[in-house]
């Protein structure tokens, strides 16, 4: 059988890699019970749901028509500054809080286009950490800073670099 899009083939690849990937990192998460369900439950969940989407995808691919995978005509700028983004959150978000991390995170993800419009980047920014700060301080309670307690070593580094050295 032959497939008809080889971008859904490639989205789908993408889909189980990924939950075959979480699988495996949270195969030692504990489950708990039905009760008192532990802290593998969820990324299994998800993981289970991003392969079965990726197989749907897959099924697609050789239903219906759709377009190749051309990697000439991929905009990479976007593809590299959202994923430099995230590793910039997961990176810095304990040590800089989650409200500057955020900032630094949206800031670099909206420089991977030049059609960026910096007044509507700014009021989707403020939005987003209204609702960030929402979901996972107040409603979640998760135990993260929301600003820097301390100043991270990395920038004050580089504020003295800036300053000649001093």
């Amino acid at each position: 059988m032959r497939f008809k899009s080889s971008q859904d083939i490639a989205a789908g690849m993408m889909f189980v890699g990924i939950g075959a990937l979480a699988l495996y990192i949270s195969a030692d998460y504990n489950m708990g019970s039905a009760r008192s369900p532990g802290t593998g439950v969820l990324p299994r969940i998800l993981s289970w749901c991003l392969i079965g989407t990726g197989v749907l995808v897959w099924i697609k691919a050789f239903l219906a028509d759709g377009p190749s995978l051309g990697l000439a005509g991929w905009a990479w700028r976007p593809v590299i500054m959202v994923t430099v983004a995230t590793v910039a959150f997961a990176l810095h978000v304990d040590s800089l809080g989650l409200v500057p991390t955020m900032v630094l995170a949206m800031t670099i993800a909206a420089l991977g286009t030049p059609e960026t419009r910096w007044v509507e980047y700014t009021l989707f920014c403020l939005l987003m950490l209204v609702v960030g700060w929402g979901m996972f301080i107040y409603a979640l309670g998760m135990p993260i800073p929301v600003w820097p307690g301390k100043i991270p070593d990395w920038i004050v580094a580089v504020r003295s670099l800036l300053k000649g050295g001093q």
